[in-house]
């Protein structure tokens, strides 16, 4: 999968001809993804697939990408990998929005030259998760590699007992 998928496809005229692609696209070429993200590195991996069912052009999609977003507990990187499927059915009004079977989620077409980056930029920002987190408890794992790294091992510190003084009168 070393082909550069192309900035613009007619949805609608790839549906009607049953077309199939597979490619990479650059998460740094994706402006409104990558202000949630740390770092743009990587790529895409998608595979596409247009087709009808009866009038309903529609597209399935695979996207295959490692974000790399930031920690909301401990605010330090993290890898979030996504492998995300979608079923999208091809409308041009409203009307055609309403009467989709529930099996589809819309994609509205403005025009016949469609933008693929686009596309594939809103499937991620829907997937993203709400809230970025490690997956472990990472605030005590973040406590614990700062004493190690300073060489400290805290011992708990023995408190004073307020009656050691009566000790010594009895």
């Amino acid at each position: 999968m070393n082909q550069t998928l192309p900035v613009h496809l007619n949805f609608a005229q790839k549906a009607k001809i049953g077309f199939e692609i597979q490619g990479k696209w650059p998460i740094k070429q994706l402006k409104r993804l990558n202000e949630s993200l740390l770092l743009d590195k990587g790529d895409l991996e998608v595979e596409l697939k247009f087709d009808r069912a009866g009038p309903i052009p529609f597209i399935v999609g695979h996207i295959k990408a490692e974000l790399h977003l930031k920690c909301q507990r401990c605010m330090q990187a993290m890898v979030h990998p996504l492998d995300i499927r979608f079923k999208l059915g091809l409308v041009q009004n409203q009307v055609q929005m309403e009467k989709l079977p529930d099996e589809f989620e819309p994609y509205l077409l403005e025009d016949d030259n469609n933008h693929l980056p686009d596309m594939l930029e809103e499937e991620l920002l829907l997937a993203l998760p709400l809230v970025a987190m490690h997956e472990f408890d990472c605030s005590d794992y973040l406590q614990k590699q700062e004493s190690e790294q300073q060489g400290e091992v805290k011992e708990p510190e023995e408190k004073e007992n307020p009656f050691s003084v009566l000790k010594d009168l009895l």
